[in-house]
């Protein structure tokens, strides 16, 4: 009988719980927070971000580290490798996002299909809540008041910073 070689990533999910204990080994003793790391047949997709701004010599300095880290192996001749912050789009996913976005205009989606959007006022471990936007309405007139409103994470399915660039004043 031959000798059968065991492959090093058996499965996606073991390769994305290696590239993830490499990141936070990596960012360890930072302001650098693992958001996401994701693994497809072909792709690697590392998210990091920081309580303030994330510079791109903090993701090249991450992609340079796995790589290292992983050369003796052939993660890197079947996957490609992206190290990036989340997107403006993306959905809130760890607790340190929530914290990096108090104050700011939030869309929350609960599990039970509701939309409720306000302002970002507290996040724990436990869940958020945020200054709901209650229409109110009077006769024919409407008014928007808020209200606090605090949701569990059990209960939100998505979260999502409302950006507006209304505000943003062009050069006259």
């Amino acid at each position: 009988m031959r000798g059968t070689t065991v492959p090093l990533f058996i499965d996606l999910m073991n390769l994305q719980q290696q590239i993830q204990a490499l990141v936070e080994e990596k960012i360890s003793g930072t302001d650098n927070y693992l958001v996401e790391v994701k693994v497809s047949p072909s792709k690697i997709i590392v998210i990091i971000d920081h309580p303030r701004s994330l510079s791109l010599d903090e993701c090249v300095a991450v992609s340079r580290f796995l790589q290292d880290r992983l050369e003796t192996t052939d993660v890197f001749e079947k996957h490609e490798l992206e190290v990036s912050s989340p997107g403006m789009e993306e959905p809130l996913k760890v607790l340190q996002q929530y914290h990096k976005r108090m104050n700011h205009r939030v869309a929350v989606v609960t599990f039970d299909g509701r939309k409720r959007t306000g302002i970002l006022k507290e996040a724990t471990g436990n869940g958020i809540v945020i200054d709901e936007e209650v229409t109110i309405k009077n006769g024919s007139k409407k008014s928007i008041e808020l209200r606090e409103l605090p949701l569990a994470f059990e209960q939100i399915k998505e979260t999502r910073v409302l950006f507006s660039f209304d505000k943003i004043n062009s050069p006259s």
